[in-house]
């Protein structure tokens, strides 16, 4: 069974995705929210959490790192500017899609983040490339084998945790890793290796 929240300000939405989602694939819906203030009292109930990010009292980019940091997070929302893409991201979102996606693809996105995947649709990554700083083909060619294991993990939306237990590392083996990368290809964040790495640059 997997455990979803739904957190969006409109009554309809929350309704039409309760509805849509109970049963399928195993989902069971445990809560609905329509602020950021909710979201975070649902998040530790919850396997993965839809939340939308313009609400009222508090957004989903005010709590989304708190939230992130204890369930999956699918951002569902109708916004695609690139700087609120980017932030979500960079808050620690798992997933980002619109909600014109079609119920198929939702469900689809709720069961990958649950098996600890990450979504994203094609205009949170034409948002995300267009937020990366260029790497050269040099600099990219450095990386062991071991940093390129790490890169694909985080590709495949891992926590440093998941991803030590999964190279038999220490936590902090991996973070020493991530660091090398990221001096190595240029790049700033985590989200900008994954990114890369799905366009073949890493």
């Amino acid at each position: 069974m997997i455990k979803v929240a739904v957190i969006d300000d409109d009554a309809l939405i929350r309704e039409s995705l309760g509805i849509l989602l109970e049963g399928k694939e195993g989902i069971h819906i445990v809560g609905f929210g329509e602020n950021g203030l909710e979201a975070l009292r649902l998040a530790p109930q919850c396997d993965v959490m839809l939340l939308d990010l313009r609400m009222p009292l508090k957004g989903g980019l005010d709590v989304l790192k708190e939230v992130a940091a204890q369930t999956r997070v699918l951002v569902l929302t109708t916004f695609d500017d690139d700087a609120e893409i980017v932030k979500a991201l960079r808050g620690g979102a798992h997933g980002y899609l619109l909600k014109s996606a079609k119920p198929a693809a939702i469900i689809q996105a709720i069961a990958q983040l649950h098996q600890g995947k990450s979504v994203f649709d094609e205009v949170a990554l034409e948002a995300l490339r267009r937020s990366l700083k260029p790497a050269s083909t040099a600099k990219l060619a450095e990386l062991s084998e071991r940093e390129n294991e790490i890169v694909k993990a985080i590709a495949d939306g891992l926590s440093n945790r998941q991803i030590a237990d999964a190279l038999f590392i220490s936590e902090g083996t991996v973070k020493n890793h991530i660091t090398a990368i990221l001096q190595k290809t240029g790049l700033a964040h985590r989200t900008q290796i994954a990114v890369s790495h799905l366009k073949g640059e890493l």
